[in-house]
């Protein structure tokens, strides 16, 4: 899972000068017939007739995706015989420091497959150019973009998305709960023996938490960026329902606990709730539990909220072919190529309209995700994200072992938070 590998370098940002700005421009494409604009269409012609080029597709695909994405280039370089696309896959851990360090060093990839906080850090930091023409930013969710504009243009794009949803057992939980009210008595009512109302694990870090922090009307940071607030009375509230959860709800061990320590007990009908994104789908559906599960929006405090994920596309600077590589972006985002994508790694859609289509609309679980999404929201963005992260998860899993309470929790957590924000 991206989310997993989030601090890993984020730090490194910190410490690194904006790059010298080289000179780019906008441009698009139309490939098999479904262009994404009038001027996409004719960037694209312009192209045509251009010197052949290769451009660097730097991503970190799993070995599904990377079979698909091959296949799929095939349609690409058919239709763009003046480009030709080298991917160049890295899985390792180090992934994104060695991309800083690439970027930095006044090198890197034309294209590069990163996840939202990274590609917002990117954006600030001046290391990629706008998408102009190549992709339209109406055909997305709003709240997928947040991060990928700046100066009201677009740096980047989607090309995954992932939400998470309330995943739950239709024969155990005929109505989903709505209110954090709803979640409590039914975790409760289900709780008996070795059965349980709802999972909700703190061994991803705060990824899990966020939502729940959001929805209580509280913030991570200050609307500056410099400093953390999540040891408000709203953040508290919200640590306090996981606790109580913990007691009269939840499997014990939630502290450290991970989605996978859930999914048994969820097809095998021991746990009615429990919360993951799109990438559960498959297995779900693959599980033989077909008509006794559905997915809903998480329960909804003072308000809805959800924590966006995903991966998404930036043409950096340093690219000798920024318009090859915006040209081979645009493509990748025409409905076909979109449907095609999606369709064939079941994934959800990153354009809004394509949940009216019939690929996706007779899909009970993935269209659900289209009211889940507009109440995403990106997490942190600052340099040091990555400190704010675990700062926040150790104090989701302190309160939840019962270490600390969820004000001392947040405390120390707030505290640790800062002196990284300082530095």
């Amino acid at each position: 899972m991206t989310t997993r590998t989030l601090a890993a370098s984020i730090a490194t940002v910190a410490a690194v000068a904006v790059l010298a700005a080289c000179s780019s421009g906008a441009g698009g494409t139309d490939a098999t017939g479904d262009s994404t604009s009038d001027a996409a269409t004719s960037a694209a012609a312009t192209s045509a007739a251009a010197e052949p080029v290769t451009i660097t597709f730097q991503e970190q695909f799993s070995d599904g995706e990377s079979a698909q994405i091959e296949a799929q280039l095939a349609a690409f370089e058919a239709a763009h015989p003046e480009i030709t696309v080298k991917l160049v896959r890295d899985n390792d851990s180090s992934y994104y420091d060695k991309l800083v360090t690439q970027i930095t060093a006044g090198r890197g990839p034309d294209v590069a497959r990163v996840e939202p906080p990274k590609a917002a850090q990117y954006i600030a930091s001046g290391w990629t150019v706008p998408l102009g023409d190549a992709v339209s930013a109406d055909e997305y969710f709003p709240s997928t973009l947040d991060g990928l504009t700046k100066d009201g243009e677009l740096h980047g794009v989607p090309q995954d998305l992932s939400a998470l949803a309330l995943y739950y057992r239709t024969d155990l939980v005929p109505q989903p709960p709505t209110t954090w009210d709803e979640l409590k008595t039914t975790a409760a009512a289900l709780t008996s023996g070795d059965s349980y109302g709802i999972g909700l694990f703190g061994g991803w870090g705060a990824f899990e938490f966020y939502p729940w922090l959001w929805q209580s009307g509280a913030d991570v940071l200050s609307e500056d960026g410099t400093t953390a607030v999540f040891n408000s009375p709203e953040a508290v509230s919200a640590l306090q329902l996981w606790v109580d959860l913990q007691a009269k709800g939840m499997p014990a061990g939630m502290a450290t606990a991970t989605e996978d320590d859930l999914k048994a007990r969820f097809v095998s009908g021991t746990l009615g709730m429990f919360t993951s994104g799109p990438w559960t789908i498959q297995s779900m559906k693959d599980a033989g539990i077909d008509g006794k599960w559905a997915i809903a929006p998480l329960p909804a405090g003072a308000k809805p909220a959800t924590v966006l994920g995903g991966m998404d596309l930036i043409v950096l600077k340093n690219s000798e072919h920024q318009e090859a590589a915006k040209t081979f972006v645009a493509w990748l985002m025409q409905d076909d190529v979109q449907k095609e994508w999606a369709g064939a790694l079941g994934f959800i859609p990153v354009k809004s309209a394509l949940y009216d289509d019939p690929t996706f609309k007779d899909d009970p679980y993935v269209s659900a995700f289209a009211a889940i999404l507009a109440d995403a929201k990106s997490r942190p963005t600052v340099p040091a994200a990555g400190d704010v992260d675990s700062a926040l998860g150790e104090a989701v899993q302190a309160a939840l072992s019962g270490a600390a309470t969820p004000q001392a929790a947040l405390d120390a957590a707030v505290a640790k938070a800062n002196e990284a924000l300082s530095k």
